[in-house]
């Protein structure tokens, strides 16, 4: 029985990661705005590198859901995945993580409440895989 819990976990965090993914680069992208600097020098707004954030952390979530699947360690599978999951909302935070534009209607603000429910969703499906594991080593 482990061993197909932690396949479904495994699936649901591949499915995470994906979606956070397909959200940040194709669904819901953040703006591709420039920002002239005091040297007059145009950079990529804060966004920019909030998507970038965001991309490595599905791309680690992805990672960690293969280890899940192959190795079975659904304790650290979804300690993983609650770390992650957290650490999305940290990118978001401006004093923090790399933030996103302060005008609400910038497209990276529409794109942040979707990171946020992934987020979310990563945070319950790590606390119910942890709970699962411990649960049944008991």
């Amino acid at each position: 029985m482990k061993n197909k819990k932690s396949l479904i976990f495994a699936g649901i965090e591949a499915a995470l990661a994906i979606m956070l993914i397909l959200i940040v680069k194709v669904i819901a992208p953040v703006c591709n705005g420039m920002v002239e600097t005091a040297a007059g020098k145009q950079v990529p707004m804060r966004c920019h590198y909030a998507s970038v954030v965001f991309v490595f952390l599905g791309i680690v979530l992805l990672v960690n859901a293969v280890l899940c699947a192959v190795r079975k360690e659904m304790v650290v599978c979804g300690t993983m995945t609650i770390a992650i999951s957290v650490f999305m909302f940290v990118a978001l935070s401006s004093k923090i993580g790399t933030g996103i534009c302060m005008n609400p209607e910038m497209p990276c603000n529409f794109t942040a409440s979707f990171v946020k429910v992934l987020g979310g969703i990563g945070i319950v499906v790590g606390g119910l895989s942890v709970y699962s594991a411990l649960k049944d080593t008991k």
